[in-house]
């Protein structure tokens, strides 16, 4: 009974270290606290905590979960980045992107092999909802001050969230989930005040971006939030205060950027869009299984570029324009089936009693993200890979025997003999 307490202390503990990673992540912590930078405090938590859950997993005499379809599409995806170095047009940097996706794959297993219970997904939620009131607020204030405006008005912050559209996606995918803790009579009280300032400020801080990828995800998010959820009322009308404040209070300047999604023949960033798709079209026509290689794409800009296009090399804009480019449709057809998968199973949760709410919110979230991701295309996003796993989380218990929901979530003095769970 000792020895299993030990391993119950060390399932706790790397539990501990995916929550400290979703504050490091959201946060983005190095730039609240520069002197953490040297400990890579995301990436050392992510790791404690990925060596022992495989460690307890082993001890224990359990098997590892792999997330069944969804998990061996994404390690295919891996696989095939990491082949692609054999062919692609800048090997290095292909084999650079293979390792970082390795990398995120394996955050990915590491939180959805320890958030198995209702209490550990809504505390991983509300870690992320409670840190991305730093980039909020961050934003926020540097609008105020007029700090660095990107083009003189788009405002942005620090680190991963100096590109205003890697911030605004960031920030839609957990407004819903914020939302949905503030209108939840299941919380205490203070959990529920976090929630609504999250929302507010997070809705707030993306106008202030002047994203059109991030108004269109915003929108799809609470709207989709709205019309799934068990208490349609409270969140149709939180979701209806939330698009009322933007269409009082956003500056003026917000709505004229996002009618100028389709001004492609003016706005050099949607001018370049349209490019990135052409490049991808004629990379598709000349490789269309294994495309020019993981985090190629720009390197294979001047070889398949026309015309004016060729004096700039841009992104693929488009994220599952990027696989295409890059890994062809068998990386693309992998990809797919990954986002689809996470999704579908984020649905299934619906109708759960305990994690349902939560997986309204998470999936709205994502599937806003997504539509912000069709407008910018960032593949290794960690972000994206923490927001899939809380989804696969969130399917993974509603999916659950009652009989293994109670060992997992039960004490350890009280659990009958380990045994092992897939």
């Amino acid at each position: 009974m000792e020895g299993f307490s030990k391993l119950e202390s060390r399932d706790r503990l790397a539990y501990a270290g995916v929550v400290a990673f979703a504050v490091a992540l959201y946060s983005s912590i190095v730039n609240l606290f520069p002197f953490l930078g040297p400990l890579r405090p995301a990436l050392t938590t992510a790791a404690l905590a990925a060596m022992l859950v495989v460690f307890a997993r082993v001890a224990r005499g359990m098997s590892f979960t792999w997330d069944g379809w969804r998990g061996l599409c994404l390690l295919s995806l891996g696989v095939w980045a990491m082949v692609s170095t054999s062919w692609s047009f800048n090997p290095q940097v292909s084999r650079g992107n293979g390792l970082e996706l390795l990398k995120l794959i394996a955050i990915y297993l590491t939180i959805v092999n320890l958030v198995n219970t209702p209490r550990r997904l809504a505390w991983i939620a509300f870690a992320a909802v409670l840190a991305s009131l730093a980039p909020s607020i961050g934003t926020v204030d540097y609008w105020r001050r007029e700090v660095n405006l990107i083009d003189g008005y788009r405002a942005h912050w620090l680190g991963v969230y100096l590109d205003p559209n890697h911030l605004a996606m960031s920030l839609v995918a957990i407004v819903p989930v914020a939302f949905a803790f503030a209108i939840s009579r299941d919380r205490a009280s203070w959990m529920r005040v976090v929630g609504g300032l999250a929302g507010g400020l997070g809705i707030a801080a993306i106008i202030l971006a002047h994203s059109r990828g991030g108004a269109l995800g915003l929108a799809l998010a609470l709207g989709l939030w709205a019309v799934s959820g068990g208490r349609k009322l409270r969140s149709g009308l939180a979701a209806a205060v939330a698009l009322l404040g933007i269409a009082v209070f956003a500056p003026r300047s917000f709505w004229s950027r996002t009618e100028s999604i389709t001004e492609y023949g003016v706005d050099l960033s949607a001018q370049g869009r349209v490019w990135a798709w052409e490049v991808t079209a004629a990379i598709n026509h000349d490789r269309p299984l294994t495309g020019v290689g993981a985090g190629a794409f720009v390197h294979a800009w001047p070889s398949y570029a026309r015309g004016e296009a060729r004096t700039a090399r841009f992104v693929a804009h488009n994220i599952f324009l990027a696989e295409i480019g890059e890994l062809g449709f068998v990386g693309f057809f992998l990809f797919l089936s990954f986002v689809s998968g996470t999704l579908g199973g984020g649905v299934r949760a619906w109708k759960h009693p305990e994690v349902g709410a939560l997986a309204r919110a998470l999936t709205a979230g994502f599937a806003g993200y997504i539509r912000c991701d069709m407008l910018s295309g960032y593949v290794l996003s960690a972000h994206f890979f923490f927001l899939t796993a809380l989804s696969a989380a969130a399917d993974r218990i509603a999916r659950t025997a009652p009989e293994e929901a109670a060992f997992l979530s039960s004490d350890a003095s009280s659990r009958p003999s380990p045994s092992p769970i897939s």
